[in-house]
């Protein structure tokens, strides 16, 4: 019951972040405190009523190992810290999958899961957010336009290796591999240029009068929107213009992944096994 309760308010929270991220680009600070504690709490009451401390220690590892995980990605500068502390939260909430079967712990499928399904989500997002801005669909045509000599040469060059490549292993040609290597290598590579345009086309000139609490600079390493007292020095330093950047709201991609843990697993696994039928 206790596990069911947990997962019920880790999949709501992780949902109303969603909502809050993809409306104001920020996570309420007191929602995934709110499922830190409700995490801790709801565990420790279980290992009160059940005499087993099980899904209590489990969860503080998880929440640990989530929160390291989380900070690394916000120093880095590649998360907000509203992300940080949601990926803190589910640890802390969830100790184990409780639905299905799973030969993995939970923080490794989930993991797992959310950066492989989030990367998914991430190039839905781009498609979506790309096909609505013309600026980003130009910038991805100008950046193929000249590329594309560049990724013709490459094209055959990936062709020939993997010839050799069977020929050496294999001892005869496998036209699959002759044809996929190098057709997937410039599909990464348009994705690698389309995910550049889009991420060109987040960035804003703006005037500093337009400047509002929230908005992240583009010279910030991290993703801390500018205070009130900062906006103050901004426009006392005599700046006119100041460049502010935006990004893909990455809180979707945590719901996703809890659902897709509880339910189905691993999906590394799902995705080995699918090409093995192939």
């Amino acid at each position: 019951m206790f596990e069911f309760i947990a997962f019920l308010i880790a999949l709501a929270g992780t949902i109303i972040a969603s909502y809050y991220d993809l409306k104001t680009t920020e996570i309420p600070d007191a929602l995934p405190i709110f499922m830190i504690v409700s995490g801790i709490s709801v565990n420790l009451l279980d290992f009160l009523i059940s005499g087993s401390a099980e899904n209590l220690i489990l969860s503080l590892m998880n929440g640990v190992i989530f929160s390291i995980i989380g900070f690394f990605m916000y120093f880095g500068g590649q998360w907000g810290a509203g992300d940080a502390f949601l990926l803190s939260a589910v640890g802390f909430l969830i100790p184990k999958n409780f639905i299905i079967a799973d030969d993995f712990p939970f923080f490794f499928t989930y993991l797992l899961n959310l950066f492989l399904l989030g990367s998914v989500y991430m190039i839905v997002y781009s498609v979506v957010y790309a096909l609505k801005n013309e600026k980003a669909l130009k910038m991805f045509k100008s950046q193929v336009r000249n590329s594309f000599k560049t990724m013709l040469i490459l094209f055959f060059i990936f062709a020939i290796a993997s010839y050799l490549f069977s020929l050496m292993i294999f001892k005869e040609v496998i036209l699959k591999l002759v044809f996929l290597s190098p057709t997937i290598s410039i599909l990464l590579i348009l994705l690698w240029l389309f995910s550049k345009s889009v991420e060109k086309s987040f960035i804003k000139r703006i005037p500093v009068s337009k400047l509002k609490v929230g908005d992240v600079l583009l010279e910030s390493k991290r993703w801390d929107g500018v205070t009130k007292e900062e906006i103050e020095k901004i426009k006392k330093s005599g700046r006119k213009y100041v460049y502010i950047k935006s990004g893909i709201c990455f809180a979707p991609a945590f719901p996703i992944a809890l659902l897709f843990t509880m339910f189905y697993g691993n999906s590394v696994i799902i995705f080995l096994n699918l090409l093995s039928l192939i």
